[in-house]
Parts: C-alpha cells; structure tokens; sequence
C-alpha cells in the first residue's frame, strides 16, 4: 500500500501499544534497528521510538504495553490515567500493513529499576530524554506520523511544566 491510498475496510489491521514511560521530567525512547521486508532483525540503527508492540490475541491494549515495557526494557510499569486522553490511536502503512496505534502513559512500579535491552536484535540503546528534545529524535516518516499525533499532548503538557504533569491531570467536570 502506497502512502497516498487508503486502507480498505477489508484491509487487514495490527494493533499495537507504545507506552510514554515518565520518570521525572524525561521520558525513555529506544533506538530501533531497521525492519524492511528483507531485515527483518539485527538489521542497523534506524530511528528512535517510544517501547511498545503488537497486541497479541486474547490481549488487551492495555496488558500489551505492560507486557511490552517489561520485554523490551525489563520495566515493570503500570498505566497512569491522564484524564478524558488515555489513549490516542494513529494509524499507519508499516510494511504493508494497516496498523492502529495505542498511546499510553505509564510509570515504573519500582523508580529505582533501571532499563535494560531485552531485546538486542530489535534494539539498539535506550535513553532517558526531555521532552523539548524529542522531535529531533524522531526521524523515520512512520514514527514521525505516530509521533504528529502526539505532538498536541506534548505541547500541551509541556507548556505546564515537566511531563510527571501528564499523571496529575483531571478530567473536565462537563455536568456543572
């Protein structure tokens, strides 16, 4: 699929998580290798992105990016309700598939744990950034289109201080 068409309803769709770990006024990104249809692993640096993955079957969104933080980086986190957006969804043409995204903020059950690589063959590095300097990182189109659609919350939250305000924030009263 080019990334001027459309996606059919017919279309096969993958869903999958990232998961926005805060700890203090950073967030954990990870250096991903290249993935094409003919690396599919150990392939070289590529792009930076949020941990995350594929839903599995019979799993929610939400217990997919618990399980996906704890593969990818050894964290155990758990989800911080950010008021009326816990969740944004995206869509993107990623080898050919239609993929719906699943954004969630999470924090570390134990601040204390630090990262790890679980998964090198996937995985460069990881690193604890600020959110001022994020866009920079984020260089590949399908993760600038993921990260474009994140960019109203991080602008908006960045404008009230460090991003620890994302788990402080409280739902709009609408029946005053």
């Amino acid at each position: 699929m080019s990334s001027n068409e459309r996606p059919t309803y017919d279309t096969p769709q993958m869903n999958g998580t990232m998961g926005i770990i805060v700890h203090g006024e950073q967030v954990l990104i990870l250096e991903k290798r290249l993935k094409t249809r003919e690396i599919l692993e150990n392939g070289p640096p590529d792009s930076w992105a949020f941990p995350g993955g594929k839903v599995d079957d019979g799993e929610t969104p939400e217990e997919a990016v618990v399980r996906e933080c704890e593969e990818e980086v050894g964290l155990k986190v758990k989800i911080r309700p950010i008021g009326d957006e816990p969740i944004w969804g995206v869509t993107d043409d990623c080898l050919d598939q239609f993929w719906r995204c699943h954004f969630y903020v999470v924090v570390q059950t134990d601040p204390n744990q630090q990262p790890e690589l679980k998964e090198p063959h996937k995985h460069v590095q990881w690193m604890w950034i600020k959110w001022t300097e994020l866009w920079a990182k984020i260089k590949e189109p399908s993760d600038m289109k993921f990260f474009i659609s994140m960019t109203n919350m991080v602008e908006k939250y960045d404008r009230r201080g460090d991003p620890a305000n994302l788990e402080r924030r409280q739902p709009a009263n609408i029946l005053t």
